[in-house]
């Protein structure tokens, strides 16, 4: 009996938490379905009929279209980067021995402790010196520099733990540096691959101090930048805000869903044999 009961708590905690974290989206959807009108007379209740005004409003009038152009440009430029660098680094500091290299790996973490906007005045000063406000490249390296330090830790942690068999392996058959990365431990890696794509990918596409300090021209705002503007500029009412940000979350969770397939917990089995 003390297992289903406990069982039974387990199971409760779970549902809660999935209704406190799928109630907001629930809400936000019914929200934009509905007109003015009706969000003002019954707000938690679902809507009597599909209201799209608030949908063609977002796109038509707002230019949504352009800051998920900019956003889906900034992030997919970034996440080539972001996986290479954390895959590489990774690697480095999980089987390569090298001079103060736990010294370097510290520093990296320690880099993760600040929040964005400690950091966020000397970035500016360094984009501004460097001519990269108000462009792609600005923000995509400001995301990387920020990001990838955890990303590295994640991919430090994974390699530290594969077999030590399939590098010398790879090295008894003349693999250089770059094949040994590319070729054998990024493919055995897809798994952890996978997850730090989704989160360095939420990540970015959800990031909005960085995005709003660099980002300052119309044509360039990315979709949380977009979302905080339209609020703060217009003025605009809550199903239209609601509608903007379902339309924000369509590609992530389709990112989500694609990379979830990479995700496994036999990460390294059958790499190597006997």
């Amino acid at each position: 009996m003390n297992r289903i009961y406990k069982s039974v708590i387990i199971y409760f905690f779970l549902l809660v938490l999935a209704v406190m974290v799928l109630y907001p989206l629930f809400f936000a959807l019914i929200s934009g379905l509905k007109s003015v009108e009706q969000y003002t007379a019954a707000k938690l209740s679902l809507p009597g009929t599909f209201f799209l005004g608030n949908f063609e409003r977002v796109f038509l009038q707002h230019n949504f279209h352009l800051y998920l152009l900019n956003t889906v440009i900034s992030v997919a430029l970034s996440m080539v980067f972001y996986i290479i660098i954390c895959a590489a680094a990774g690697l480095a500091f999980g089987k390569f021995k090298f001079r103060n290299k736990l010294l370097i790996f510290s520093l990296i973490l320690l880099f993760q402790i600040f929040p964005q906007m400690v950091i966020a005045g000397e970035l500016y000063q360094l984009l501004s010196r460097m001519g990269l406000l108000n462009t792609k490249a600005g923000i995509i390296l400001a995301w990387l520099a920020y990001f990838c330090p955890f990303g590295t830790y994640i991919m430090t942690t994974y390699f530290s733990t594969v077999p030590r068999d399939i590098i010398e392996s790879a090295r008894i058959d003349g693999t250089n540096v770059f094949q040994l990365l590319f070729k054998i431990m990024m493919p055995v890696a897809k798994p952890m691959l996978g997850t730090i794509g989704i989160i360095g990918t939420l990540s970015m596409w959800n990031e909005l101090p960085f995005a709003m300090m660099i980002l300052q021209q119309n044509k360039l705002r990315t979709v949380s930048v977009g979302i905080a503007m339209m609020q703060g500029e217009f003025g605009l009412p809550i199903p239209v805000l609601a509608a903007a940000v379902i339309v924000s979350a369509v590609i992530p969770t389709a990112c989500y869903l694609v990379f979830q397939d990479f995700i496994s917990m036999d990460i390294t089995a059958g790499a190597v044999k006997g």
